[in-house]
């Protein structure tokens, strides 16, 4: 769920910087839970597909997490703005 609020924290800057001239895209990052000081731990892409079809690929992250995760971005896409509360958006 956290990976989730990650997520969401970094399209509700992404969207809000969008109208910006300015706007540059930054990497995904994902940490894993249980961090550690080494760099094992944190995994940086390129973009959110990229992201997911690595998700999809790790077989403690359930299916229906990622099958929320596509859903959510999908109706992401469409919006100008967006509200989450607990980490779900809210229509």
């Amino acid at each position: 769920m956290r990976i989730i609020k990650e997520l969401f924290s970094l399209f509700s800057i992404i969207f809000s910087n969008h109208s910006s001239k300015h706007y540059k895209p930054a990497p995904l990052l994902i940490i894993k839970k249980e961090s550690s000081p080494n760099n094992s731990d944190v995994k940086e892409y390129n973009s959110i597909d990229e992201a997911i079809a690595d998700l999809e690929n790790d077989p403690n992250v359930p299916k229906e997490k990622i099958e929320k995760l596509k859903s959510s971005l999908r109706k992401l896409k469409d919006k100008t703005s967006i509200k989450i509360k607990n980490g779900e958006l809210i229509k």
